[in-house]
Parts: C-alpha cells; structure tokens; sequence
C-alpha cells in the first residue's frame, strides 16, 4: 500500500512537473528605433509593431537610448512621440543608457553619469502615464568586468530604485537586421526573403537550446525574458516571432510575472567582459556543464552582414 501511494506520489509529481505553463516576458532594446532608415520608416514601423502586440494581447517593455532622440534637432518632438506611443499602447518603458556605452570601456563614474542622462526624457514620459522607472538593461549585456565595476553599480541603481532587467533568451536579431535592412535599402526581395527565413530558424534553435540549459539548471520549465530590438525585421515580421513561441506554446506574461520565477533570485556571481543570457551566468556560478554550443548565424547570412 505504501508503495503504491509513493508511486502516485512521484507520478503526479512528474506530470505537474510537466503540466507548468511556459510563460515569457517579451523585452525590446535601442527604442525610440535602431539603425533607422527615416523618422516617417519608424513611426511607421513602430505602429506596425504596435498592432501586432496588441493583436496577440502582448506587453512588453521597451528600454531607451536617449541619445536617439537627437539623431536631427528638428524631429526630437516626433522621437519623443514614438516613446509616448509605447505607453499609450499600455506598455512600459526602461532606462537602457544615454548613448549605449561598453561598460568593459567606460568607468564607473562615467557609466553612472551616462545612465542618469538616459532618464531625463523618459522618466518625465512615464510619470505623466502614473508610473515610475523601474528597470534597467545594460547595453550589450555587460554588467562589469571587475568588481568595483560590477557591484558599484548594482549598488547604485539600488539606491536609485531600479531593478537590472535580466534575459535568459539573448537573441542575435542585428545580424539578421542588418541583411533584411540592407536588402530592404536596394529593393532586393529575395535577400529580404531569406534573411527573415533564417532568422526565424535561427530563433526556433535558440528557443530550444535555451530552455534545455533552463531545465538543466531547475529541472522544469521557467518564466523566460526574451531580448530582441526595435528594428526593421522585427517591427516588420514579428507575427512571425511570436508564432515561434506560440508553436511551443507560450503564454505571454510581462516582466514584472517573469521575474517571480524563483529563479531570478539565484546568486550569479560572473565578473568579466562577456555579455550574454542570465543562464551562462547562473551556470558558471553553480558550475554546471552543459556540452552544447548555442546555435551559429549561417554562413551566408554572416558574409552579408560583414560585407561592407
């Protein structure tokens, strides 16, 4: 009898295990848009990604280089515009920097200095939405390539009220951008056509090699962080890149409900130059091997996008 009860014990166990909802929060960096072609190009495409997430009941975070809304003096009001329309569409926004320094080559005070000028325009925009900024993304995902760097800084922004803003699904999309933008400059179709369907592949092999290293480090499915960017083949196709997490069955939730996964209280101790997934770092700090490499940009994509 006790054996049979501990069996169903141990089945129930396993099927919840299984049974948990895959959940992410979706993230977008560079905002107001980067690698912009003209404003009227991304105040069309930003709308253009706007209907999408709210066709799929989605909100996101958008995370903001200041320095953008300067590119030309004359349209700085129409930049501007472009981060009220994310609030307006019920999402939210973070400090992503000023001008999207290298902390691994700039010093801490400077990185400070440059952070704070990265608020003055977007914490007036949020405050007059009823809210406050809460998150902070570091360019490049470089958090500090030595200590004082690295928890200067996190005391710093704890003294500011800010939270760093993780991602466990690190996504290359430059790359793919820069091909489908180029193609896109010199109306080249096809080049457009298999920059997205690379792009798309690419993804789906991400997604898989990402949530095998989560289920190594907590042996269940998490509440993942998705990075992508505010840039053409995103704002153009990301249908697409939620049909890539739909077809394994995500719920969309926002960064706030991700970061309730117990996971994103793990320690993670990584000092270094390298940026990349919370999920390298919680490995390297739990010393836990995981023989696979994440999945390479083909090699035609990558001659066009090193080609001049």
């Amino acid at each position: 009898m006790i054996t049979r009860v501990l069996t169903l014990f141990l089945c129930v166990g396993f099927v919840k295990l299984y049974a948990q909802k895959k959940q992410i929060a979706i993230t977008v960096d560079d905002l107001p848009f980067v690698n912009e072609i003209s404003l009227q190009n991304s105040v069309e495409n930003t709308q253009k990604l706007m209907e999408t997430l709210k066709k799929n009941q989605i909100s996101a975070i958008g995370f903001v280089n200041e320095s953008a809304l300067y590119r030309k003096w004359g349209e700085v009001d129409e930049r501007i515009d472009l981060l009220n329309t994310w609030l307006l569409n019920g999402h939210s926004l973070g400090n992503h920097t000023y001008s999207h320094p290298s902390f691994n080559a700039t010093s801490l005070e400077d990185y400070k200095i440059d952070f704070l000028k990265g608020e003055n325009v977007t914490s007036k925009l949020t405050k007059a939405h009823g809210t406050v900024l809460r998150y902070f993304r570091h360019p490049f995902l470089q958090t500090g390539s030595d200590s004082l760097k690295k928890y200067g800084f996190n005391q710093f922004l704890a003294q500011r009220g800010y939270q760093i803003a993780p991602v466990t699904i690190d996504n290359e999309d430059y790359i793919f951008n820069k091909v489908y933008r180029d193609a896109y400059l010199k109306g080249n179709q096809a080049q457009m056509q298999r920059a997205l369907e690379a792009y798309i592949t690419y993804l789906e092999a991400l997604f898989d090699y990402f949530e095998k290293l989560a289920f190594v480090l907590e042996n269940r499915p998490i509440k993942h962080i998705f990075l992508c960017h505010a840039n053409l083949i995103n704002s153009q196709h990301f249908d697409k890149v939620i049909a890539v997490m739909q077809k394994r069955q995500y719920e969309f939730v926002t960064l706030d409900e991700a970061l309730t996964d117990p996971i994103y209280q793990s320690t993670e101790t990584y000092v270094g130059k390298g940026g990349f997934s919370w999920l390298h770092r919680w490995k390297l700090s739990r010393n836990v091997k995981f023989p696979h490499h994440e999945p390479s940009i083909p090699d035609d994509i990558m001659k066009l996008y090193e080609a001049k």
